[in-house]
């Protein structure tokens, strides 16, 4: 796990999808009507694809992986981060939650969920930028 967001610190797609099972799905709690890229992918290709954009999209300025919890079949850690949202000056810092499904100590899904009142108030910053 800890490689994992060692690669995704780095934006190193490659290296990422290298633990992910083709199959992986990968889910984002934001209604899509607020965020076209939220709701969920099926497959490690489209998840991978999803994360490049949103890469693509916001600048990311600070990236912290709180600690790894580890029960049975399920992981979770809170993410902090740090972006923006590039061509303007509307600033996302939030504190995500990430859960992890696990198949014999590998990642089958993960969701991530974000304080949804926090990300409505980044957005229409955004928005007015």
């Amino acid at each position: 796990m800890i490689d994992i967001y060692d690669a995704w610190h780095e934006s190193d797609f490659d290296w990422l999808g290298s633990y992910l099972p083709a199959d992986f799905r990968h889910s984002m709690n934001i209604p899509t009507e607020k965020l076209a890229l939220s709701g969920t992918r099926q497959g490690k290709g489209a998840t991978l694809d999803r994360l490049r954009e949103i890469f693509q999209a916001y600048d990311t300025r600070h990236f912290e992986v709180g600690k790894l919890i580890v029960k049975e079949d399920r992981a979770s850690v809170d993410v902090t981060t740090r972006c923006t949202l590039r061509g303007t000056a509307a600033c996302l810092h939030t504190t995500k939650t990430h859960i992890w499904q696990l198949e014999d100590g590998w990642p089958v899904q993960l969701s991530e969920f974000y304080d949804l009142a926090e990300f409505d108030a980044f957005w229409k910053h955004a928005l007015a930028a």
